[in-house]
Order: structure tokens, then C-alpha cells, then sequence
């Protein structure tokens, strides 16, 4: 579903940057991730980058794989990264 605040490309149109272009690329519905996905995933975030635990790192990902396991037995999880919009606008 496309959400946009109300009157962004209106509001821009009437700046010199003129009528945006905006390109929509939706998310994947159905993508299936394994226990080492969703965690490299969280440590792909500069919130969460493997750095930041320091000497704690593999105590930290060894608990978060018992918790993933505990969740699915299985090891496959749903994920949905959400849809992205990009709104374009040049001079």
C-alpha cells in the first residue's frame, strides 16, 4: 500500500525543484529467511554492527539464536522489509 505524507509532490511542484518523480518498488511478500539470516541482518545495522558488543559478540549471538530456535523449531522465518518509495525531485 503507497502511503505519502499529503501534498509532498504539491508542495514541491511549486519550488524551483519543480514536479517530483516518484519510483515505488514494493516490498517482498514472501521473503523466507533462515536463524544466520535474521541475525546477520541485525548486525548489518549501524545500531547493532558486530563492533558495538565488543568481547560480548558471540555470547550475544549465541542467545539470540537459542531465542530464534525457541520461535522455530524449524529455523525459517517470514519477513516482510516493507515497501520504499523514493521521491525525486531535481533543479
Amino acid at each position: 500500500m503507497r502511503v505519502q505524507a499529503p501534498g509532498v509532490q504539491e508542495a514541491l511542484a511549486r519550488t524551483r525543484f519543480g514536479t517530483p518523480r516518484v519510483i515505488f518498488a514494493p516490498g517482498i511478500p514472501d521473503l523466507v529467511r533462515d536463524a544466520e539470516s535474521v541475525l546477520s541482518g541485525y548486525f548489518s545495522m549501524s545500531y547493532s554492527a558486530p563492533h558495538l558488543f565488543g568481547d560480548r559478540l558471540e555470547q550475544f549471538a549465541d542467545e539470540v539464536r537459542e531465542l530464534l530456535t525457541e520461535r522455530s523449531p524449524e529455523g525459517v522465518f517470514w519477513d516482510w522489509p516493507g515497501d520504499t518509495e523514493v521521491t525525486l525531485a531535481r533543479k
